[in-house]
């Protein structure tokens, strides 16, 4: 976790700057699923990114593969399974919004959600925040009830089972929807004062996790990529629908980190994250992993297929 948030943060920092390009997430239908192409440049770095996945026809873990590639000569680099990577890079988005959004002081954390997803969003929130309390709802009481245990035997933080959504939510610092829901389970009556959301979950058309009080209570509003958020953040979308929110409101997270634009004034701000796994921290990440391969000399060398 610490190199994928040092990894994300950088690659941030550098969008911020200008060094960086995003290209949103493309879906094209297939018989029986979607297929999900996305891609990124790190200029700076440079080298760039293709990962191509897919959902229900295959199977759960088949068909998402990452492509690392040199910027100057094309050359490939590296093949990288990244099912895994997918979950690490999602959290520490979050965790490096979390860093630059939530108040400094944060220490009760809210999780919405108890499965793959949300674990490392708590263990990337816990490395730049002095969590010392986390709530867990999610519908089966056994899954929050293990995903409680493993947090606290994994983190050494207390983190214990709570009946619904609104007590994860209430009097929380930081709270962390990460659901399938197509409704809304973190609504703006129930926010404390200075609270910080991270809105994962939703990146789908027909999935929300945020009511438009929830929305229009944040002072503050950044997203991964404010311009694929206009067609995967229903939880954005919604309410520009109603009126209630304008999409200049929407910053990128880059423009944070970057020090272009401050997320919080004051103590008592509500600030959201609308997160939707982009393809430049999946470059990031894959970089990190090539280099690191690469000096530890572990991995499989492909053979030349140029000739």
């Amino acid at each position: 976790m610490d190199d994928a948030l040092g990894a994300v943060e950088e690659v941030f920092r550098e969008q911020g700057r200008g060094g960086v390009t995003n290209v949103p997430r493309v879906r094209a239908p297939l018989k029986n699923g979607v297929l999900r192409i996305t891609a990124g440049v790190l200029s700076y770095r440079g080298l760039y990114g293709v990962k191509v996945s897919s959902t229900a026809v295959f199977g759960r873990n088949a068909g998402r593969m990452f492509c690392l590639y040199r910027e100057e000569t094309g050359e490939l680099c590296a093949v990288v399974q990244v099912f895994g990577m997918g979950a690490l890079r999602t959290g520490a988005a979050s965790g490096i919004a979390t860093k630059y959004m939530a108040n400094e002081n944060a220490s009760v954390l809210g999780v919405l959600g108890s499965g793959r997803q949300a674990r490392t969003q708590v263990e990337a929130i816990c490395r730049v925040r002095n969590i010392a309390e986390i709530k867990v709802y999610s519908p089966t009481p056994a899954n929050r009830e293990r995903f409680c245990r493993d947090v606290t035997d994994a983190l050494g933080v207390r983190a214990a089972p709570v009946t619904s959504y609104e007590a994860a939510v209430r009097d929380s610092d930081v709270i962390v929807s990460a659901t399938t829901s197509s409704t809304p389970v973190v609504h703006g009556k129930w926010l404390a004062k200075g609270a910080h959301i991270n809105a994962i979950g939703a990146n789908y058309e027909h999935r929300r996790e945020l009511d438009t009080a929830a929305v229009q209570s944040a002072s503050f509003i950044a997203a991964d990529d404010p311009e694929q958020a206009r067609y995967e953040a229903t939880d954005l979308a919604e309410p520009v629908k109603e009126g209630a929110l304008s999409w200049d409101r929407v910053h990128a997270l880059a423009d944070v980190v970057a020090g272009n634009l401050k997320a919080r004034t004051g103590h008592d701000d509500i600030t959201l994250f609308k997160s939707l796994g982009v393809a430049i921290e999946d470059v990031a990440l894959a970089a990190r992993a090539y280099e690191k391969a690469l000096q530890q000399k572990v991995g499989v060398v492909l053979p030349d297929l140029a000739g």
